[in-house]
């Protein structure tokens, strides 16, 4: 499972961004025109790892997302993406438990699932 931190706004590269302790890999614009920054949140085999590796990526960027929700005017939207490789006959799952969900509830973060099938 891949996980993304996807962060719609206006002037995130020379504002909001400053304040991540981790680097955006990758910066675009949207179709209305706004900026889009994706993080690299988590990679993960099993859906305990995801939401740990998920919980150190909000503890290590902290700063950025008060930032981003004082910023309300530049952030328009903050949303977790969590891909899931699906296998031939199952599929992986995804959990959160109480303690992520309130953590992701607490900076406005929304969820989305992406599925991708993982062999041709």
């Amino acid at each position: 499972m891949l996980c993304v931190l996807q962060i719609k706004g206006t002037s995130l590269k020379a504002g909001i961004s400053t304040r991540f302790a981790n680097s955006f890999y990758r910066a675009d614009v949207s179709d209305d025109g706004d900026e889009l920054l994706f993080y690299d949140v988590a990679s993960a085999t099993s859906s305990t790892e995801l939401a740990e590796q998920i919980k150190q990526f909000i503890a290590q960027n902290k700063d950025g997302l008060i930032g981003a929700l004082e910023c309300r005017e530049q952030v328009q939207l903050m949303n977790l993406d969590v891909g899931i490789f699906m296998d031939e006959v199952l599929s992986r799952t995804a959990a959160f438990d109480r303690e992520l969900i309130a953590m992701l509830a607490e900076f406005g973060i929304s969820v989305s699932i992406s599925a991708y099938q993982s062999r041709p």
